[in-house]
């Protein structure tokens, strides 16, 4: 009787054993992905302290940290932040962001970040950096769902530098890629004002969709149309006119300046007398550059406003658009006014906006 209760006995801690073991497999299995957060335009770099502080932490910040144009005080394209890999596996949440670039050099085999690539990637991958000296990947929801990690890695330190060097216009386009996806959620959270937009085609011939939240500014004139958002802290506008066009010159940083600035002066002012909106280009340049917008062909602007004999200032972008069906010239702009407060997302979120519209 008691032989075969030690018998039994052995039998039991092995069910139990793999009983649990299954439970905990269940358990992981089950366990819900966490969803990726993090702010509009941040960025995680993960490398190791002696890689970031012999020279990639400098190139890091020179790409990625570059000023957004065009703000009156300067802003960073993307809000970076630094860290080891170890500190993901110690603080889970630093796994739980969207954005990563991750910085690795294959010669430092001891490199917890070397490690974690070598696990990461495949070995085709692998063996095309090690013939190239350089290369990129792009990997998804690692840690949750949501995120993306582009992998920058050199078979050297000063070849994970050239290959930064290479790679990092690629590399902004694809995390702007995402981050536009993002903001259009954001700016859209309140639908579309299909009356206002309406309103728009009606008058201007233009379409374009206005998010909830906008409202029409009163104007003695349904030449221009103003609308508003008031946000915490900030005012956040779109100004839309046309004008006939008679010559190819119009089409050009003189041309757009030149309906701007006369909307500006006819239509914005402060609450000081004999003040009015223009372009101040002398402080800080106008940037344009051709383009084109839904089809058409536009002159796209960037600068800074201020009201002349007053002290408000701001950005703005602008797009000029050749409507050659109506035969006519579309200026479809946006501004804001935020005080001491950051501009680069209001901004990025009134493109989104301007992007949409539409001529021909």
């Amino acid at each position: 009787m008691s032989q075969r209760l030690f018998r039994f006995f052995p039998l039991c801690l092995v069910f139990l054993f793999a009983l649990t073991a299954c439970t905990e497999d269940v358990q992981r299995t089950l366990q819900p992905t966490p969803s990726a957060f993090g702010q509009i335009n941040s960025l995680v770099v993960i490398a190791d302290s002696s890689t970031w502080e012999a020279g990639v932490g400098d190139s890091v910040a020179y790409f990625f940290e570059a000023p957004y144009i065009l703000l009156p005080q300067p802003e960073p394209i993307f809000d970076v932040r630094f860290i080891e890999p170890e500190r993901v596996e110690a603080e889970p949440t630093w796994g739980q962001l969207r954005n990563y670039v991750v910085l690795a050099d294959l010669s430092d085999t001891d490199s917890p970040t070397t490690q974690m690539v070598m696990q990461d990637l495949n070995n085709e991958k692998l063996q095309q950096i090690r013939e190239e000296g350089y290369g990129t990947a792009v990997a998804k929801n690692k840690w949750a769902t949501g995120q993306q990690l582009i992998y920058v890695v050199g078979t050297s330190h000063d070849k994970l530098l050239t290959g930064l060097s290479k790679a990092y216009p690629g590399v902004v386009k694809r995390l702007q890629e995402g981050e536009d996806e993002r903001l259009k959620v954001t700016t859209y959270f309140q639908g579309v004002n299909r009356r206002l937009g309406d309103t728009i085609r009606d008058l201007l011939g233009t379409s374009i969709d206005i998010p909830g939240g906008y409202t029409r500014v009163p104007l003695d004139t349904d030449e221009v149309v103003w609308l508003r958002r008031e946000v915490q802290g900030a005012s956040m506008n779109i100004m839309l006119t046309k004008t006939p066009y008679e010559n190819e010159s119009q089409l050009s940083k003189e041309g757009l300046k030149e309906i701007r600035d006369r909307i500006g002066k006819e239509y914005v002012s402060s609450t000081t007398p004999n003040t009015y909106m223009r372009i101040n280009d002398e402080d800080l340049p106008l940037f344009t550059e051709a383009t084109r917008l839904n089809g058409a062909f536009a002159i796209e602007g960037r600068g800074i406003w201020e009201i002349e004999n007053d002290f408000l200032a701001g950005p703005f972008v602008s797009y000029l658009l050749n409507d050659t069906t109506n035969n006519e010239l579309v200026l479809v702009d946006g501004f804001v006014y935020a005080p001491g407060r950051k501009k680069r997302d209001l901004m990025e979120e009134i493109v989104q906006v301007i992007r949409t519209a539409e001529v021909n």
